[in-house]
């Protein structure tokens, strides 16, 4: 088989902390919807450079090997154009098009289900370009100020000595969150496409998706991924620190009005900050911790540096099959340990959350209304009894979705962890 290399390929330099230089490649995706990056070593390139259309794998394994000082065999090298560069369509055959070629190692399955865009490019911009002035040094420390501040006037003056119980909330209040919680996580997205605007990206658009068992709004920031490290970070929080000035609103309203939804408000935002930071998710906390690390494509790498550590726990040696300098492992490391208590933590507290308090109050809820049907047949009530008892079963319905997913996801991790792997790594 004759190769090339794609003709329709951008290749620029990537910020990483990787052992060896990294290079980021842009393809036209294969389905013709956008592009697909691929961050990967600069010595695959150098190796799809060997190919003229002409030389066969063989030969161009060869100049490549005579050109370049690499440990890999002949084997491991027709693994990587076979297993990597041709499916990623870094390199393409004779007759194949090269704007169908290329095709992303990422599963659409482990991330995001559903994927609608529902504010265009062109309304996003404008509404970015003009906010993004917040991004500037002392506006950012005047937020983070006022961040802290914030909570600190919050935790310990309004809400000290209150107790929060999650069976007093009614499915009035319960709505009412959900538009606060909505109108927070609108305000987080667009404050990450006002710091890519601030770093000069274009083309960012807000849509809706489902990420595991619940649904989430995303920012298309694809040009950060040119941006030194720094400035992804920076993007990386611009959400929540865009949700801190929302903060800052509902503590306004309720020193206006003293009603405590808004404050019921304000700590639910604040849950969902702190699940944002979440780094074993792909959420903001994963791409900060990837981005300020310079670990590209965290979740691959960290399978990787497990494999590998299995594999010399059983007494196999071989070629390293991740990227990473030796602080970046280090970082993974702690990533990792910090992830399984982490994963622990939320177990325990969903149990006690959702099966210790939601599930052991349902049966005198469900009683009570039927009682209340009972003596006082109407519509209201029993659409009142429907609405009430519904959102209980889908909070149980999800914490067992959410159980479900975890185990069947540990299970697949240990199954991969423990099948002997002899493969380049692919990084997209």
């Amino acid at each position: 088989m004759t190769l090339i290399v794609n003709p329709l390929l951008e290749v620029s330099d990537f910020d990483s902390d990787a052992s060896r230089p990294m290079k980021l490649c842009v393809l036209p995706r294969a389905d013709g919807e956008g592009d697909v990056r691929f961050a990967v070593p600069a010595d695959y390139l150098a190796l799809a450079g060997s190919f003229d259309g002409e030389r066969t794998i063989v030969e161009a394994i060869d100049v490549y090997r005579a050109q370049q000082d690499t440990p890999r065999d002949v084997e491991w090298l027709r693994k990587l154009i076979e297993q990597s560069l041709l499916p990623s369509g870094i390199l393409v055959g004779p007759g194949q098009d090269p704007a169908r070629a290329a095709t992303s190692a990422q599963s659409t399955r482990s991330f995001l289900h559903i994927k609608l865009p529902i504010i265009k490019a062109s309304v996003v911009a404008p509404v970015a370009r003009r906010l993004s002035f917040l991004f500037r040094g002392q506006a950012m420390l005047a937020g983070l100020l006022m961040f802290v501040a914030m909570h600190v006037y919050v935790y310990a003056f309004l809400l000290k000595g209150s107790q929060f119980d999650f069976n007093q909330l009614d499915i009035t209040s319960i709505l009412l969150l959900m538009l606060i919680s909505t109108l927070a996580t609108l305000c987080h997205e667009f404050g990450h496409a006002s710091a890519a605007s601030h770093f000069g990206c274009r083309d960012m658009t807000i849509g809706w998706g489902v990420y595991l068992v619940y649904t989430v709004l995303w920012t298309n920031v694809s040009d950060a991924w040119k941006l030194p490290r720094r400035q992804r970070a920076i993007i990386d929080i611009g959400g929540v620190y865009f949700e801190s000035f929302f903060l800052a609103a509902l503590v306004a309203a309720y020193l206006a009005t003293h009603h405590p939804l808004f404050l019921f408000g304000f700590v639910f935002v604040d849950l969902s900050i702190a699940n944002t930071f979440n780094p074993f998710l792909r959420m903001d906390g994963y791409w900060l911790v990837s981005d300020l690390f310079g670990i590209v494509n965290l979740r691959k790498q960290q399978e990787a540096w497990w494999q590998e550590l299995a594999a010399r726990v059983r007494g196999a040696r071989g070629p390293t099959r991740t990227t990473l300098s030796r602080r970046a492992r280090w970082v993974l490391s702690l990533y990792t340990v910090a992830g399984t208590l982490f994963i622990a933590f939320v177990l325990k507290t969903m149990f006690q959350v959702v099966v210790l308090n939601v599930l052991r109050n349902l049966p005198a809820f469900v009683d009570e209304h039927v009682r209340v049907i009972s003596t006082t047949p109407s519509a209201l009530n029993v659409a009142h009894a429907f609405l009430e008892t519904g959102w209980r079963l889908l909070v149980i319905v999800g914490a067992t979705m959410t159980f479900w997913n975890i185990g069947r996801g540990l299970l697949r991790a240990l199954r991969r962890l423990t099948a002997p792997q002899d493969m380049p790594g692919r990084v997209a």
